[in-house]
């Protein structure tokens, strides 16, 4: 018998696990990362810009790093959601779902700082519950550019670091006069920079150095920007026929004499190209149409139709890609499933 295992039987077993909680390596006591996330960013399933989108995750918010793929991080996301908004589920090893229509706020407490997004169909696991609200939990991945390490004093139970991230908002909140959501950020551009219609795409036109913008949307290290300025209203005529951005599905359906004829710019996630049947009636029999989900972050599902030219691109492309797509809505509300029928005009693949 070794000296080790004389050790282990001389030795209770709580003396022995004390012994070993304080020589092992730090590596293994503490093998998570504290980061901040410092900008609007994806919440993703897996590693990668074709991963599926679950989410936003809004700036200022703190979460726990697991491991780091390439450029990206795994992150453990939590805090507290509306009770009303969510629903059971056994999908996945998962317990709930989120199922309010457009998502729901994920909040550091009860009612407090909004800390992100999630989108419809976004599966969580329950940590407890609190009156109307419950604790929930989810790990994903997120871009490593968008988080910075923080120092962590001492480690604090989850309940304790979200009410601590809710303590340290309330002047913000009490400033700004209630609990709203953070305003996206705001900057300047640093020198001459195009602007492009989709990351990637073509350019529609420049904004001269120090020009100031609205952040409103992210995807890696591209920026969906606004900007506001003066004209002369003799230099401007009325749109006809513009595409129309930021238009959800849910609009579409519930009004359809008001976007059926009209173009729409989506992102939207690539399932498939299928040949429409019988159950597909208002898509001819025989002809091929993209499969895709979306409107991202919507859960829910579009038929695109396609031209033969388009089949053959989409084909080169590999299932759940993420897809910036202009496309004229046909049908606003199929006969079956009540999902919203495209054509399709122009394509560009969403880089992280």
């Amino acid at each position: 018998m070794t000296q080790s295992s004389l050790l282990q039987s001389a030795l209770p077993a709580w003396l022995l696990c004390f012994l070993w909680a304080s020589i092992a390596p730090p590596a293994i006591l503490e093998a998570q990362t504290r980061y901040r996330v410092v900008r609007n960013e994806n919440f993703r399933q897996q590693p990668g810009p074709d991963a599926r989108l679950l989410g936003t995750v809004l700036e200022g918010t703190e979460l726990l790093g697991e491991r780091s793929e390439g450029g990206w991080t795994e992150v453990v996301l939590e805090g507290f959601i509306w009770a009303a908004s969510v629903g059971r589920t056994e999908r996945d090893g998962f317990d709930l779902v989120v199922t309010a229509s457009g998502g729901e706020n994920l909040r550091a407490s009860p009612n407090g700082r909004v800390l992100a997004r999630l989108a419809t169909g976004f599966l969580l696991q329950e940590l407890g519950r609190e009156g109307p609200w419950v604790r929930v939990r989810r790990k994903g991945w997120m871009w490593s550019r968008s988080l910075e390490s923080v120092q962590v004093q001492a480690e604090s139970p989850p309940g304790v670091r979200a009410r601590e991230q809710t303590r340290a908002a309330e002047p913000e909140r009490a400033a700004s006069g209630g609990d709203s959501q953070p305003d996206l950020e705001r900057g300047v551009t640093l020198g001459r920079v195009e602007l492009r219609s989709v990351p990637d795409g073509a350019s529609i036109g420049t904004l001269e150095e120090g020009a100031s913008v609205r952040v409103l949307a992210r995807s890696g290290e591209w920026v969906r920007v606004s900007t506001e300025g003066w004209i002369r209203e003799t230099d401007i005529r009325p749109a006809a026929g513009g595409v129309l951005v930021g238009v959800t599905a849910a609009e579409v359906r519930s009004n359809p004499a008001a976007f059926e004829g009209k173009l729409v710019q989506w992102t939207v996630q690539y399932i498939a190209v299928q040949t429409a049947d019988e159950l597909r009636r208002e898509i001819p029999a025989g002809q091929r149409y993209m499969l895709a989900r979306g409107p991202l972050p919507e859960a829910g599902f579009v038929y695109v139709i396609l031209t033969p030219e388009q089949v053959a691109e989409l084909e080169r492309l590999r299932p759940l890609a993420e897809l910036v797509i202009i496309a004229r809505v046909k049908v606003a509300r199929s006969q079956f499933l009540g999902n919203p029928v495209l054509e399709l005009v122009d394509l560009s693949v969403r880089r992280p």
